[in-house]
């Protein structure tokens, strides 16, 4: 029996050694923790993130960060792009080009041109259309304008659009229904509806409003309309339309060459030729100068290039 003892204890012996030494190899493998981490099998890096396990690749993860800000790039160029393009083409509004010789330099390729209107924090498109292949009659040095010959010298200023109150809207503005004061004038079968100094159109769903039609007469126009004289002929102006007295109130007439307002209505565009600035206003040029000390605009009259 004490034989078979002493065997017992010395396989127990051999399997103890055996089993400390293997555990002392898994813990010799063990990576060691940093910063505090517990447990998961999973240790913390000094940045407060997970280490990756030790068979994957360490630049993985570098690589991806790396593409990221790339890709991120490319999404912004391709915005600013997209913005400048937008913008070169035409989709933003302004109010003002260059005319030279009859090219333009924003490449609208048309006589149309989009000018944006805001009435009473209304936004409404206006077609403003502006024939560019122009130059001023050159006649018109043979004319005298009250005792002086020729158009008044040209003195730039910047056009302010002049709003003339709640009530008057410029061309191309459009209304869901007029107002009760407005009255009904015709011309050559046609109907225009009339109110305050402003004509209107019937149009789908409601009314436009219109240039004021050469020869239409209303009874009265607005008080506060400028008085223009040209060689003693007595002109009125209002809102961008000229009239003259009638025996049944005031017709409307073309805009008198050489005629000097001072006020221009919203609506209008600003235009370069020959290296001058003109308003343009339902088809009518002005151009900017200065009398007695105050900004006015004069008629002009343009004729097409041959």
């Amino acid at each position: 029996m004490s034989m078979i003892y002493k065997i017992v204890i010395v396989v127990f012996v051999i399997l103890l050694a055996f089993s400390m030494e293997t555990k002392a190899q898994r813990m010799g493998h063990a990576q060691p923790s940093r910063g505090g981490s517990s447990g998961g099998g999973r240790t913390q890096s000094i940045n407060g993130g997970h280490r990756t396990a030790p068979s994957r690749p360490a630049t993985t993860n570098n690589r991806s960060t790396q593409v990221r800000p790339k890709q991120t790039d490319r999404s912004a160029q391709s915005a600013n792009r997209s913005r400048e393009i937008n913008r070169n083409n035409g989709s933003g509004s302004t109010t003002r080009s260059r005319v030279d010789n009859g090219n333009t330099r924003n490449r609208d390729n048309g006589n149309n041109r989009r000018t944006n209107v805001n009435v009473n924090n209304r936004r409404t498109n206006v077609n403003v259309n502006v024939n560019r292949n122009v130059h001023i009659n050159s006649n018109h040095y043979n004319r005298y304008y009250n005792g002086h010959r020729g158009y008044y010298p040209y003195h730039y200023h910047p056009y302010r659009p002049y709003h003339y109150g709640p009530y008057w809207h410029p061309v191309g503005f459009f209304v869901a229904a007029v107002a009760t004061t407005a009255i009904i004038v015709s011309l050559n079968n046609q109907k225009y509806y009339y109110d305050q100094g402003v004509y209107y159109a019937p149009s789908s769903g409601g009314y436009t409003v219109v240039q004021a039609p050469v020869n239409i007469t209303v009874v009265n126009i607005p008080s506060n309309f400028e008085s223009v004289t040209i060689n003693d002929d007595a002109y009125y102006y209002f809102g961008g339309t000229f009239y003259v007295k009638s025996d049944s109130g005031y017709t409307v007439i073309k805009a008198p060459d050489g005629a000097v307002v001072s006020k221009i209505p919203e609506g209008a565009e600003e235009i370069e030729i020959d290296d001058k600035n003109y308003v343009v206003y339902n088809d009518v040029y002005y151009q900017p100068l200065l009398e007695n000390g105050a900004n006015v605009y004069q008629v002009v009259d343009m004729v097409p290039v041959e």
